[in-house]
């Protein structure tokens, strides 16, 4: 008999002789931090912070109670403002040139290309838009702000021939971006990689390579040194923005996505997507230990149109079991600002069919065929390749007669068929959120991923400032444990043990579902029932109230009509447009509910149709950044 035969037929014993069930899926574990050997004792008090009223008001943002924290170990006072910024996309180009040609992608020729870009016409930003954006921040927000989610693609796109970009380009200049951004806030900021921060654009390898490297120089004040070996493995990382208390992970996407043809597959143990799963499990269970909340942020956002659906089940599966301990997922990429509830059910039903006879299980016994749109199906809907699963299209399973055309991504030029992909989200997703009732009393069925505008005119440009609860936080109890070197020396050690795992193969080689699922060490443990839900659900510390969208009306600011500066576009809080009480998600569900009515009842013609239809208007204005994109005609 041979070895590799002899080797399945084992694995496949010994899988039957272990019953497989849902809970022996967890990460190894880690050995516990709290160890009596090194305090980080947390001191906290409240403070009233005398602030200026008036900037506040002109910005948006409503004054608030502030905290001064004591740092564990270094003894330093920081204030804690209750506020944080979102910005993402800078697409900075070197060579664009006011007054080219915006043919020739603003690199020359005579033309009418604005001073900072011009929203929809499709050239990359202007140093003097990235700069000046990033002055402004610094001169009105950074003393508002506890930190900066900063979401990549501080690079140009790879769209004009005369000038091509080389490895040397894209290092140099996202070293001149990270400099400047760490000149002017300090360690505020969290990056993340973008697609096209990266040589060539979207490919990636997993490391330790000569990119990872280049990225933990450029970042090395934003990365913490404790996490210079995990970070070299993948570009992932997190920081304590408020230290034994709120973290910031940074999700290497490129892993993820569907456009790395590196990206075979997040089930199978030699991928990259894998170990960074690996990683953020370990990581996630180590911050409920710890009693921390997270926020997921990343470049790429997790859709159907973007993940491998691998991994998008997966990321769904650990954003559901870890509701809890994660806030939200905070992206960038796509430049269209819009909101995606992930359905937990919809990645459960995925991952049944996918291990379908293997004693995959879950705690709930209804058929998740028949309720809602497949996983698998929204992918025909997105119009997205999915290269490892079989699935049969939507139209021949549901009935569904709606397909987006192909060409709705381009990189340089005018941007095409955006408003066919927003219609998509509005039909495919907004229309199928479950009522009340199907979601959860605090619709804990879903989690929310927010997409931001970005800073490129792809659009108008455009951030947000964040505003969360930390009206409790001088209360909360101080922790007491062991610091983190211990935690990042063993799963340090446990990333090696994987990678030198004798059995380190794909799952092919296995015949059976059942051993190819018991090694699967990246599904989650389903949440403690007597878990209370987190600030993502219920409000309490760290939920997030309210956030307040600024943007860049470029086409005055470039005929001088206006002085260069962002001005606020909205609020959800606004009365007026979404008047969302908070954050969470059921007041998520509810914009999303409203958005998708007129689709849903579009039989019925409800009384309140007319209403909804202004604010799906109101709200794909938003989407593009109050640039009129949606009545331009690009489609």
């Amino acid at each position: 008999m041979a070895i590799s035969t002899r080797v399945a037929l084992l694995a496949l014993i010994n899988a039957l002789a272990l019953g497989l069930t849902w809970w022996i899926l967890a990460p190894n574990t880690i050995s516990s931090v709290s160890s009596p050997e090194t305090l980080t004792e947390y001191i906290v008090e409240p403070l009233l912070v005398s602030s200026d009223d008036h900037a506040l008001a002109k910005l948006g943002l409503k004054p608030k109670k502030s905290v001064e924290i004591t740092v564990p170990g270094t003894g330093e006072k920081r204030t804690i403002h209750g506020r944080f910024l979102h910005v993402t996309d800078f697409h900075p180009d070197p060579h664009y040139k006011p007054g080219s040609d915006i043919e020739g992608m603003c690199h020359g020729g005579a033309g009418k290309a604005g001073k900072y870009g011009d929203a929809i016409m499709g050239c990359d930003s202007p140093m003097a838009l990235v700069e000046q954006t990033i002055d402004w921040i610094a001169e009105n927000l950074k003393d508002k702000i506890d930190f900066i989610v900063w979401t990549g693609d501080n690079m140009r796109h790879d769209n004009d021939r005369r000038f091509p970009r080389t490895e040397l380009d894209i290092f140099e200049m996202n070293e001149q971006i990270s400099d400047l951004m760490h000149k002017k806030f300090g360690s505020m900021p969290v990056p993340s990689l973008g697609n096209n921060d990266v040589y060539p654009h979207n490919l990636f390898a997993p490391g330790p390579t000569l990119q990872t490297r280049e990225f933990f120089k450029i970042w090395r004040p934003f990365v913490p040194q404790s996490q210079l070996h995990i970070f070299s493995r993948g570009v992932y990382f997190f920081q304590e923005v408020i230290p034994n208390k709120l973290a910031v992970l940074s999700i290497n996407t490129l892993y993820l996505f569907q456009s790395n043809p590196l990206v075979e597959s997040c089930d199978k143990r030699k991928d990259p997507g894998y170990k960074l799963f690996l990683w953020l499990g370990y990581v996630l269970k180590e911050m409920r230990q710890r009693n921390m909340k997270v926020w997921l942020t990343g470049h790429v956002p997790p859709t159907a149109k973007n993940y491998d659906i691998s991994c998008l089940r997966k990321y769904i599966l650990w954003s559901h079991e870890y509701r809890d301990v994660i806030i939200g997922g905070l992206y960038g990429h796509m430049n269209i600002d819009h909101f995606l509830p992930l359905d937990s059910k919809q990645a459960y039903a995925s991952m049944q069919r996918k291990f379908l006879g293997s004693g995959f299980q879950t705690d709930d016994e209804e058929d998740f065929s028949l309720d809602f749109t497949l996983l698998e199906d929204l992918y025909s809907l997105y119009n997205s390749s999915v290269v490892h699963d079989t699935i049969d299209s939507v139209e021949q399973e549901f009935g569904f007669d709606y397909t987006i055309p192909k060409s709705i991504e381009i990189q340089g030029g005018v941007p095409q068929r955006k408003v066919a992909y927003m219609e998509t989200v509005r039909e495919g997703t907004y229309a199928n959120i479950k009522s009340q009732k199907k979601s959860g009393k605090s619709g804990e069925r879903y989690s929310i991923v927010n997409v931001a505008a970005s800073v490129v005119p792809t659009f108008n440009p455009g951030m947000r400032v964040y505003e969360y609860n930390i009206s409790d936080l001088y209360e909360t109890e101080s922790y007491q444990g062991a610091g983190w070197e211990q935690f990042f020396a063993e799963i340090d050690q446990v990333l090696q043990e994987d990678d030198s795992n004798e059995l380190h193969d794909d799952f092919t080689v296995f015949n059976d579902k059942a051993e190819a699922l018991r090694r699967d060490k990246t599904i989650p443990r389903k949440m403690p029932k007597d878990t209370p839900l987190g600030p993502a659900y219920v409000p309490q510390l760290f939920t997030p109230e309210r956030y307040v969208q600024y943007y860049l009306d470029l086409k005055s600011v470039n005929a001088k009509k206006k002085d260069f500066g962002y001005e606020i576009e909205y609020s959800t809080d606004d009365a007026s447009i979404y008047a969302m009480k908070d954050l969470t998600v059921l007041e998520w569900l509810k914009l999303g509910r409203k958005l998708g009515g007129p689709v849903k009842d579009r039989t019925k013609k409800s009384k309140n149709s007319k209403s909804l239809d202004r604010l799906w208007k109101e709200f794909l204005s938003h989407s593009f950044v109050s640039s009129d994109y949606e009545n331009l005609g690009y489609g």
